[in-house]
């Protein structure tokens, strides 16, 4: 596997850092649309990671997490995988609907309501979207994103089920991760794009790389 993220000089990387700007930004101010309140987010970080390195990143191949997807088709193809830990999610449900959060450490989506279901949804349509959107008027490719799919399963098997649909994908993602908060919660994002081998190489070739 290349190491793209150390190959890339500061012109490419201020590229990438430019694109993950504006998705945080499409991001933060649609959060507070939804919310009806302001939400500021931190500069974002973003990188090409090793897709074998993904589960590392993530806690563990093993970890149990809230896991959302956006299936990408049009021009470019992949998906999008947003994750969040127990914690995480059960600060958007709460920071939406208003409500103190639950101290219960876990979370089922076969006991949360339709409601707490709908939320996180919209937050993964939301914040991917987002991102998706900023790459797209970096690339002029036409992205069409699929409704966001959520499940609660082990980090593992999310990446799994992404790349084996993916078909042939390249060996990196594209990790983006911002802190979005108000005066009561801050929440942490962490996105992967994982794309198909020929959309692989259009996120190079736009880098310069190849």
């Amino acid at each position: 596997m290349n190491n793209y993220s150390d190959e890339m000089n500061e012109i490419q990387k201020d590229v990438l850092r430019e694109i993950a700007n504006i998705g945080a930004g499409h991001a933060a101010s649609a959060l507070a649309a939804m919310l009806g309140k302001p939400i500021v987010q931190t500069v974002p970080s973003v990188k090409l990671v090793p897709l074998s390195e993904m589960p590392h990143i993530l806690g563990g191949a093993e970890k149990v997490v809230v896991a959302g997807a956006l299936q990408i088709s049009g021009d470019f193809s992949g998906y999008l995988l947003m994750f969040l830990d127990f914690d995480q999610a059960e600060k958007i449900i709460s920071l939406v609907k208003g409500k103190p959060r639950r101290k219960t450490g876990n979370i089922s989506l076969h006991r949360i309501s339709a409601m707490d279901k709908s939320v996180l949804s919209e937050t993964v349509n939301i914040m991917g979207g987002s991102y998706l959107t900023a790459i797209a008027e970096f690339t002029n490719l036409k992205m069409i994103q699929s409704i966001p799919y959520l499940c609660l399963d082990m980090v593992g098997a999310v990446i799994s089920i992404a790349v084996t649909e993916t078909g042939k994908t390249g060996d990196f993602a594209v990790m983006f991760e911002s802190e979005l908060y108000n005066e009561k919660e801050r929440i942490i994002g962490s996105l992967f794009l994982i794309p198909d081998e020929g959309s692989c190489c259009t996120i190079l070739k736009v880098l310069g790389i190849t």
